[in-house]
């Protein structure tokens, strides 16, 4: 093993140079050159202030609060030579170098940067013991991220991975030339990032933004490429903004995952959905770095709805990377339909003023497992609040929850195609059946570089729009290849977002299945899931949530059956088993994670299934929908009419009744 890291670390080479003096992970002097920084700088001091009497070790015990305090008054002395924060970093540190090495790599990455600032930050006043007193520290943390399998990875896809690697560099560049390793380090590190990592990424994201982990994840990777890049430049003289343009696209990925209510969509693991201090910082490093106006106010946006008084974190990352010679720019002109297409996303607004229905549909074309879910051809709706959602909870990673409900079909609102003798595993773990989309784990569990993202094995879905016009847009997903081809010989879905319907203010949704099984006995489920318990009349199912309003008329299939799923003890039920979440953090966690589904399923057995719905979204006073007319082979929705032939769909406009 040995032997291997020495030839790998010899034929590594770097050609950027790192700069000679300290600190160079930071530029200190064009903060203190900066005026219209000083009130930012003073609510850092008021802070910093603030916890100078509190005891070092209490203020390092809680989870990962060492980096943010540590660098925080590293920060200060670089820029103030005042001796309290000296004294209270070296304190900070003393305090840290006893705790025990953790096993847990989120924990080991943050002691890493903790050390990093500090060595860089407080370098002049440090003496030789002291110096290689963290030298050690840094390396002892960056040998448990090596010998655990982060650092020589070739999986790039791996959120953890990514930012083992930052870390590790950030330590390196610190200690670069008082520490001989940490320069061979560098260039493995430097080359994992910028043969793996970015790649990675610029293959998804290039053409429009699209990213692989929804968007509680995102926020991290792209805040972690910020910083790295931000420390990167200043450390070194190279620009990787300027070569990497396609962080700015993700920007936009991001505001269109913001509902009218500043919440994110809950698509794939999903923590919390309000907007956080890394959004506003992420969003203010976009705007400085590519003069982004839509950027800027988005940042101003922030301000307007804030509610806490800025944390730490906030002002240490706006002080270092806030400019103001952007000016800011309405969202209002960005267009209401926009594709995600390597994501397989397409995000449909009414409008970006004012209250709007808003709606998501998701086919990714790629098969990702990392913080994604089994959810190809679903869709979610929001008005007034979440009306067709994505159910279940992201209370542990690997849970029963997780494994068997929160990341599979059946949590989703998709279509499930059961098969008794089906059996999913995971890791080597026989989960329940629950009818859905398969997991892949061959060659790997997802894929691990550019060549993975390409490869045929990976292809799960295909999406494009069909038609784009000012009065409706059609989008059609096929995700036959995300379930088992022992199961699906097709599962085609088209979702018609109607934008102008006569006598009616707002779009309306119709959704049209092709459904075919390779045994007519294997029954086809179509999902709705909902917060509040669905009213069902008939054909047609009524949701409420808060203000808003959900329709949902069954036009297809004529002989149908619905069962209500749900209710306390039966919120995610599969087969008859409630896989209830590991833990509740989250105000209203248990509101919003869902507590009902319908399931739509046509009577008798058939290799072939259609289903079509209409999906209209209201306020919650409304008694009467547009008027829907079912025909033939479609449905009129006043003067529209839909039908379909040989599995494709055709919209017609009428122009009057008898037309």
């Amino acid at each position: 093993m040995l032997v291997f890291f020495l030839i790998y670390i010899t034929n590594a080479s770097s050609a950027v140079k790192v700069k000679f003096s300290h600190p160079r992970l930071i530029n200190i002097e064009a903060i203190k050159r900066n005026n219209s920084k000083k009130e930012i700088l003073k609510l850092l001091k008021s802070e910093a202030d603030y916890y100078l009497i509190e005891e070092e070790e209490k203020m390092i015990r809680n989870k990962y609060k060492e980096r943010k305090f540590i660098r925080l008054y590293s920060l200060l002395y670089a820029l103030e030579k005042r001796e309290k924060y000296f004294t209270k970093a070296k304190r900070l540190i003393t305090a840290l170098t006893k705790l025990s090495l953790s096993e847990d790599d989120q924990q080991i990455r943050t002691r890493l940067q903790a050390y990093a600032y500090y060595y860089d930050l407080c370098f002049e006043r440090l003496d030789k013991k002291e110096r290689e007193s963290v030298q050690k520290q840094i390396l002892k943390c960056i040998y448990w991220l090596d010998k655990h399998g982060y650092l020589r990875t070739n999986n790039f896809g791996g959120g953890h991975h990514h930012y083992a690697n930052i870390s590790a560099i950030i330590g390196c560049l610190a200690i670069y030339y008082e520490e001989p390793s940490a320069k061979k380090w560098c260039d493995i590190l430097e080359k994992n990032l910028k043969e793996g990592f970015i790649p990675f990424y610029k293959y998804l994201a290039q053409e429009d933004g699209s990213f692989h982990m929804w968007w509680e994840y995102t926020r991290y990777y792209i805040f972690g490429e910020l910083e790295f890049y931000s420390i990167w430049k200043n450390a070194t003289g190279e620009d990787l903004f300027k070569k990497n343009q396609w962080i700015e696209k993700v920007f936009y990925f991001l505001i269109y995952g913001l509902r009218d209510d500043l919440t994110y969509w809950n698509v794939g693991d999903n923590h919390a959905r309000h907007l956080k201090w890394i959004d506003k910082v992420i969003f203010e490093k976009i705007a400085s770095e590519y003069k982004n106006c839509y950027a800027k106010y988005m940042v101003e946006i922030f301000e307007k709805q804030r509610k806490n008084w800025p944390s730490i974190d906030e002002l240490f990352f706006e002080l270092l990377w806030k400019k103001e010679d952007v000016k800011p720019c309405s969202i209002c002109k960005l267009p209401l339909v926009r594709e995600f297409k390597k994501a397989g996303v397409y995000i449909f607004r009414e409008g970006w003023e004012g209250e709007n229905v808003i709606a998501l549909f998701k086919c990714t074309p790629i098969y990702f497992f990392n913080h994604s879910h089994r959810d190809a051809n679903s869709f979610l709706i929001w008005y007034k609040g979440d009306l067709a959602i994505d159910s279940g909870y992201y209370g542990k990673y690997g849970s029963k929850h997780w494994l068997n409900y929160y990341i599979r079909s059946i949590a989703h609102n998709t279509v499930l195609i059961y098969d008794p003798e089906e059996r999913f595993n995971l890791w080597g773990k026989s989960l329940v059946n629950d009818g859905g989309q398969k997991f892949i784990n061959k060659p790997h569990y997802q894929p691990y570089n550019v060549e993975d993202l390409k490869a045929e094995n990976f292809k799960v879905g295909e999406t494009k729009i069909i038609e784009d016009n000012e009065n409706y847009t059609l989008v059609v997903g096929d995700a036959t290849k995300a379930y088992s081809s022992k199961k699906c010989k097709l599962f085609r879905r088209y979702f018609l977002w109607l934008k102008k319907v006569k006598k009616w203010s707002h779009p309306v949704i119709v959704i049209f299945d092709e459904v075919i099984s390779t045994n007519p006995n294997f029954e086809k489920i179509w999902l709705l899931h909902s917060i509040n318990k669905p009213k069902i009349e008939g054909n047609l199912i009524t949701i409420k949530n808060g203000l808003g309003k959900l329709w949902c008329y069954i036009i297809e299939p004529n002989n149908f059956k619905l069962s209500l799923v749900g209710g306390k003890g039966r919120e995610f039920e599969v087969n008859k088993i409630n896989f209830t979440p590991f833990t509740i953090k989250n105000k209203n966690v248990d509101v919003w994670s869902g507590r009902w589904r319908v399931e739509l399923r046509k009577n008798g057995n058939s290799r072939d299934t259609y289903f079509l719905v209409v999906l209209i979204p209201a306020e919650w006073y409304r008694v009467r929908s547009p008027k829907i007319k079912k025909l033939k082979e479609g449905v009129c929705i006043e003067n529209w009419k839909i039908v379909y032939k040989n599995g494709k769909l055709r919209v017609l406009q009428l122009n009057s009744e008898n037309e």
